[in-house]
Order: structure tokens, then C-alpha cells, then sequence
């Protein structure tokens, strides 16, 4: 397990599983009805997608701040888009927004610790 954490670039990896998961949620969960929630699924997921791609070629810092604030808009676009009381759309931004954030955020610490990591 400890050396599956230690693995170089795992954050982008689980990145572009989020990415790809939220892309392919609306469909998945049908609420393709839903289109405030289908279309910021499909976005967000697909910024992430290339982000994170970009980021396995080229690791830059900002991408990982970028992350924290669309992981952030993520969690919150339920209620400032009004999908909210829809809880599987709502669930799912949640859930990987939050799995953003923690992804973007351990890698921000991975870097500015990097004696603690290795």
C-alpha cells in the first residue's frame, strides 16, 4: 500500500478518474434531464480531464490551487445552480468535488513536504 501512495504522479491518475466519473455521471445517474446539472457535470468533469492530462506531461503548482477552487465550485453548484434537492446529481458533485479537493491538497503537501513523503 505504501509504495502504491508513493507511486510519482498517483494524484493525476485519481484526478482523471474523477474527471472522467463526473463526465460520465449525468448519464450514468440520469439526470440528463437536469440541464444546470448535466452541463456543469460535463464541463467540470471535462476541465478536469484536461488538467489533469496536462499535468502528467507537465507539473506546475497552479494546477493543483486550480483544482482546490473548481473542487470547491464543484461542492457548492448544487445550490448556487439550484439542483440541490436533486440528491443524485447533488450527491455526485459532492462527493468527487470533495475527492478533488483532498487529491489537489495532498499534492500541494506532497510537494511542500517533500522529506515527509520519501
Amino acid at each position: 500500500m505504501r509504495k502504491l501512495l508513493e507511486t510519482p504522479r498517483l494524484q493525476e491518475w485519481i484526478n482523471l478518474a474523477i474527471g472522467a466519473t463526473l463526465f460520465m455521471a449525468p448519464w450514468a445517474l440520469q439526470f440528463t434531464d437536469l440541464s444546470e446539472a448535466t452541463v456543469n457535470a460535463r464541463v467540470c468533469g471535462l476541465v478536469i480531464l484536461v488538467v489533469a492530462g496536462g499535468a502528467l506531461l507537465s507539473f506546475g503548482e497552479w494546477e493543483d490551487w486550480h483544482g482546490i477552487a473548481l473542487g470547491a465550485w464543484i461542492m457548492t453548484s448544487p445550490w448556487i445552480l439550484d439542483f440541490a434537492p436533486i440528491t443524485s446529481a447533488a450527491g455526485i458533485h459532492i462527493l468527487l468535488g470533495a475527492l478533488y479537493v483532498a487529491s489537489e491538497g495532498w499534492e500541494i503537501w506532497k510537494v511542500r513536504h517533500p522529506t515527509l513523503t520519501s
